[in-house]
Parts: structure tokens; C-alpha cells; sequence
């Protein structure tokens, strides 16, 4: 009699959990489509959260392979293949500030994004920071650092802004593109990582005459962001940095969707991007 009291006991204990764990299991299923519901209902949601982890990525990926050309081209492509069906994957104020200009977005599309890309680049920098002084050191071995903005030669500051003006041009043209093949995927990630990789190549190759002979290490003066200049600590109050890192991207962002709205216009094969459907 006992042992039926304990068996029937125990059932209902296993009966319990059971119970117990399927509403929690109904719960997590539960609150998981209520977020998703919530995201569908406010799309702003989440194209911010898509620019925060494009821009996060794009960050990483640029301060980890010292700005190389080829390596953060396959990193921009892939950020177009996993967030550009979300918010477009502009990853980059210029481009969000040049979007806006020409009418492709509103004020306030443009000023969250900016926000979410200048949270993610400084957040993706805080990351590789903390990682980086996490790891052990040694005596006969210099501190590693991060790269980071070089400081700006006196007498070539118009140089160098026009340098990232026309870089980000070329940038921001091919980005411009990609962002009208929206639902192509590959079409647009092609694009916009062959535009990084040239705008990149063209800016470094420009500069890179102007930090021969620079005692300072992992350092470089173009960006063609304003977000990671600003993460990577080019950014001051001082007038040059501003100009240069903000104001130059800003002008070849907008001349870039100018120009691209130009050749669009002109094109005369049947397109099947958004625009033209």
C-alpha cells in the first residue's frame, strides 16, 4: 500500500514538472511572438537594431584588419547579406545624411540611425579594447594598441579632406546602388563591398605618403565614416578634425546620391530595382 502511495506520488510530482516546464516553454513562445509582433508593428525598431549590429561589425572588422581594402569589403558584404533587407545596411552617417538629403528617408529614419551607428561603432571599440587589455603582457613585448586616428599633419589638412571627400563619394555611390536592389541581395552586397574596397584603396593609397616617417603605431587618416572616426578617437572640438572627418564625408555622401540619381536617370536598360517596379 505504501509503495502504490509513493509510486502515485511521484507520478504526480513528474505530472508537475511537466506542467511546470511546458508553461515555460509557453511562456518563452509566448513573449518570443509578442517581440516579434512588437518589431513588425514598429519597423523603426528594427532598422535601428540592424544598424547598431551593421555598424558594430563594420566597426570591428575595421579596426581588426587595419583598414584593409579586401577585408573590409568582404565585411560590408556580408553585413549587406545578413541586415540590408531590414534597414538597408547604410552602416555609415554619410550615407544616412546623404539619403536623407535626397529625399530617400525622413528625419526621423535619419537622425535613429545615426544615433544606432555611432552607438554600435563605439561600443564594437569598447569590446576589442577590453579584449585587448584582458590579454596577458609581457616585458619583452611592447603594449598592443588599437588603431586609431594619426594625428593630422600641419599644411595638409585640405589634402587629406579631400581625400575623404572624394573617397567617400565613391563609397557612397556604390552604397547608393545597392540600396536600390534592396531585395537582391547579392546584387547589392557585390556592390557596395567592390565601392568600400576602391574607395578604401583610392583614400590609402592617396595618404599614405603623409604618415611615412610617423613614429606612432597602428594609426591612419582615413575613415570615410564619421562613426568610426569618431569611435577610433579622431573626433575633437578642434576644427580640422571635424571638418575632415565629418564635414568632407558628409559632402561626398550627398554628392554620391547625387550622382548616382544622375546615372540612374540616364540608364537606359529596363531596371527591376524598387524605384523602377
Amino acid at each position: 500500500m505504501a509503495e502504490k502511495k509513493a509510486i502515485s506520488s511521484t507520478k504526480k510530482s513528474a505530472a508537475k514538472a511537466s506542467s511546470s516546464a511546458s508553461n515555460t516553454k509557453s511562456s518563452i513562445s509566448s513573449t518570443y511572438d509578442s517581440t516579434r509582433r512588437i518589431l513588425k508593428d514598429m519597423p523603426l525598431i528594427g532598422n535601428l537594431i540592424a544598424e547598431f549590429i551593421g555598424m558594430f561589425l563594420l566597426t570591428a572588422a575595421f579596426i581588426e584588419m587595419q583598414g584593409s581594402p579586401l577585408f573590409v569589403a568582404f565585411a560590408l558584404g556580408g553585413i549587406v547579406l545578413i541586415v540590408g533587407g531590414v534597414s538597408g545596411a547604410h552602416v555609415n552617417p554619410a550615407v544616412t545624411i546623404g539619403s536623407w538629403v535626397t529625399r530617400k528617408m525622413n528625419w526621423v529614419y535619419a537622425l535613429g540611425y545615426i544615433v544606432a551607428q555611432l552607438l554600435g561603432a563605439t561600443v564594437a571599440y569598447l569590446v576589442l579594447n577590453t579584449f585587448l587589455h584582458a590579454a596577458p603582457s609581457t616585458a619583452t613585448a611592447a603594449a598592443p594598441t588599437l588603431l586609431h586616428a594619426a594625428t593630422i599633419p600641419k599644411g595638409h589638412e585640405w589634402y587629406i579632406f579631400f581625400t575623404e571627400l572624394i573617397g567617400t563619394a565613391i563609397l557612397v555611390l556604390g552604397v547608393a546602388t545597392a540600396l536600390r536592389y534592396k531585395k537582391n541581395r547579392i546584387v547589392a552586397a557585390f556592390a557596395a563591398a567592390f565601392a568600400i574596397s576602391l574607395a578604401l584603396y583610392v583614400a590609402l593609397t592617396l595618404n599614405t605618403v603623409l604618415l611615412q616617417g610617423s613614429t606612432e603605431a597602428n594609426v591612419i587618416l582615413t575613415f570615410l565614416n564619421p562613426a568610426i572616426a569618431f569611435a577610433a578617437n579622431g573626433l575633437s572640438w578642434n576644427t580640422w578634425p571635424l571638418v575632415i572627418y565629418v564635414v568632407a564625408p558628409i559632402l561626398g555622401g550627398i554628392a554620391g546620391f547625387l550622382i548616382q540619381d544622375f546615372l540612374h536617370s540616364q540608364d537606359k536598360v529596363a531596371c527591376d530595382c524598387e524605384d523602377c517596379k
